[in-house]
């Protein structure tokens, strides 16, 4: 079981990667109340692989995710351990310039999911 702390030391280090290049990543609530430990995710969705996922993400897709514009939606597809993410994209425009917060919208383990978004990145 994932607790609110580790979601949220997630985050951190996540957003400490991305910190240089104006875009974080953000947990909604849906996802660290209700969908994150559903137990329709068989097996129970591990924050190692959560991990691994945006270490993934981030190393492949970075540039991509930040060329996409206020509003879009996207999907992060897991293809080992089958765990989709919905996102969508808000920037926030600061004293500093723009900022790409991207927000996971919820999150399910599911390897025949069928995402709505056009954009999908494979992890």
């Amino acid at each position: 079981m994932i607790t609110p702390a580790e979601i949220l030391a997630l985050e951190n280090s996540v957003n400490e990667i991305l910190r240089r290049h104006n875009m974080s990543f953000k947990m909604s609530k849906h996802v660290v109340k209700d969908r994150v430990n559903d137990p329709r995710n068989t097996p129970l969705i591990m924050i190692a692989e959560l991990n691994s996922i945006f270490n993934r993400l981030t190393a492949l897709h970075k540039e991509a995710i930040l060329n996409l514009k206020h509003n879009d939606t996207f999907n992060i597809r897991c293809t080992v351990s089958h765990i989709n993410m919905p996102c969508a994209v808000n920037i926030v425009r600061n004293h500093y310039g723009e900022h790409h917060e991207n927000i996971v919208i919820t999150i399910m383990r599911k390897s025949d999911w069928k995402s709505k978004d056009s954009v999908e990145f494979l992890v």
